[in-house]
């Protein structure tokens, strides 16, 4: 991305910012009816916090994008339902020539998790930035304000690898940092968030209340949650930085804050009237997304009690699910037979960045590595999986933690002949006797169910753990990709190839391998 497209960027987000910041009032003075109202004055954005507020809350919406007036649900659909929530097995794509699901990313689409989030997320902490940075009475706005933006651009490394991140928006050009750099970063942000935030935080402070629409200006809340930020990325580069993934992550436990742990400090977005993937399925034709037949092998195969929360009934009563990949000419059943297969039960979804049970099971991880995390790990995994339970409202909890027969279950086609065996035979129950690594799948299996639909984390999670076992699509359509291994990153936007020549050079320079989507990035090291 080049300068001048950043600058131009700016631009345009303060004038979108104007668009959100202005408010109409009744009045009869001429001075203010004839006042342009359709872009910001300072004297309406120094009231009540205002200009401050509508950045901060603009971060809070790139965060994951649904429709809010400057981006639409089609947004989210085309940067992360038709790709990572596919991808990570979550959901599968019922549009289109089975490609993208096949492993031959769509640019038109995967790129908006490019745009949007520099368009959007960055532009709006740039503009914060300039305004609260080194401000004292904005020093818990402005490490507010970073936690956002590392929770809005690791998806976006996770997506890429290396991004533009230390040069976003400086006159110098934006040329890519390397991933591990871009991680490093995220670190030193967060442990300066934390930090900052922590004093106010037990003082029981609250801020911006009136434009935070995650923790209501809850200081103690966000601390929790960039300690639980810093825990799921420290994870995240336990393969390639061991000793680094466990000083991140007890640094978060030793915490005098701590970590999320009740369902009541889960990061969701208020004041939204449905998830996005309701308008997908409901209003975008209900075939354009379905259960993913993965999905389908892990709940019906431990006759998860979750399941109907997650997902409608087919017509059938059951739970059908659908393979990626499917070859164009193939898709006509599946267009014509949404009843056949179940779609996402999106009217209860809430728009969730992290959950308690996430949090429970990176330590579960964490405590199996032998890290401090303030337990064990058969304990953490056991209520990683009762969070989860209570988080969607599900009943048997117990029962289900004590299950040690069920396996998932062989994928049998509703609608066509795409069947497949069970992709692994992991049990529920925890068992000491156990090694380490079946430890591993258990947790890294009970996790997937508990982020969904949080296809970002889903897949980045397959991809570091390669838990849970997916199916493969039933036709690869890209010779650059295994297909046992499936998909690793996508490729950068063909536009950043003219737009960020240096920048993009930069990038794939970093990346270790060619700029397609089976290269694997910096975190992605555990062995086949």
């Amino acid at each position: 991305m080049s300068s001048s497209t950043m600058k131009k960027i700016l631009f345009n987000s303060l004038a979108a910012l104007g668009l959100l910041a202005v408010a109409v009032s009744c009045t009869k003075n001429f001075t203010e009816i004839s006042k342009d109202h359709y872009n910001a004055h300072e004297e309406d954005l120094a009231q009540d916090n205002l200009k401050l507020g509508s950045m901060f809350q603009q971060l809070e919406r790139s965060v994951i994008v649904y429709a809010d007036g400057t981006y639409l649900d089609s947004d989210y659909q085309i940067m992360y339902n038709l790709c990572a929530e596919a991808w990570g097995g979550y959901m599968a794509a019922t549009l289109g020539d089975g490609k993208n699901t096949g492993f031959l990313p769509t640019d038109g689409w995967h790129r908006r998790m490019f745009t949007v989030k520099y368009e959007y997320g960055m532009a709006a902490y740039t503009n914060l930035a300039e305004y609260a940075e080194g401000k004292a009475e904005m020093a818990i706005q402005f490490a507010m304000a970073k936690i956002l933006k590392v929770a809005t651009m690791h998806q976006v490394t996770d997506y890429y690898g290396p991004i533009a991140y230390s040069q976003t928006g400086s006159v110098s050009g934006n040329l890519y940092d390397s991933q591990e750099e871009v991680y490093k970063a995220f670190f030193k942000e967060l442990d300066e968030a934390i930090e900052a935030l922590e004093p106010y935080a037990v003082a029981g402070t609250t801020i911006l209340e009136d434009y935070d629409i995650v923790y209501g200006g809850d200081v103690a809340k966000w601390v929790r949650f960039a300690n639980s930020l810093r825990l799921r990325l420290a994870m995240r580069v336990v393969y390639a930085d061991a000793a680094l993934a466990q000083a991140e992550a007890e640094k978060s436990i030793a915490s005098a804050v701590g970590v999320i742990t009740s369902n009541s400090d889960n990061a969701v977005v208020s004041g939204i009237g449905h998830h996005p993937l309701w308008e997908i399925n409901v209003n975008f034709n209900d075939a354009d997304t379905q259960m993913n037949a993965s999905m389908d092998c892990y709940l019906n195969g431990y006759n998860d009690p979750r399941m109907f929360k997650i997902a409608k009934a087919a017509a059938d009563g059951k739970l059908h699910g659908v393979r990626n990949g499917i070859n164009p000419a193939a898709w006509t059943p599946y267009k014509n037979g949404a009843g056949n297969i179940s779609a996402p039960n999106a009217g209860i979804y809430k728009l969730c960045w992290l959950n308690a049970a996430e949090v429970a099971f990176l330590r579960a991880e964490g405590a199996l590595r032998g890290w401090a995390m303030g337990g064990d790990a058969k304990d953490f995994y056991e209520q990683g999986i009762t969070l989860s339970f209570e988080e969607w409202g599900a009943t048997g909890a117990e029962g289900y933690i004590a299950d040690n027969t069920s396996t998932p279950a062989a994928f049998v086609d509703n609608v066509s002949t795409n069947n497949a065996s069970a992709p692994s035979t992991v049990t529920i129950a925890w068992s000491n006797a156990d090694g380490f690594e079946a430890k591993l799948e258990k947790i890294g299996t009970q996790k997937w169910i508990a982020l969904f639909p949080n296809g970002c984390e889903g897949w980045a999670e397959y991809r570091r753990l390669h838990y849970p076992k997916l199916l493969v699509p039933v036709t690869n359509f890209n010779d650059d990709v295994n297909t046992d291994q499936q998909i690793r990153r996508v490729p950068y936007p063909v536009s950043e190839q003219s737009d960020n020549p240096d920048g993009y050079a930069s990038g794939v320079s970093k990346l270790g391998g060619a700029d397609n989507a089976g290269t694997r990035l910096w975190w992605d090291k555990k062995p086949f």
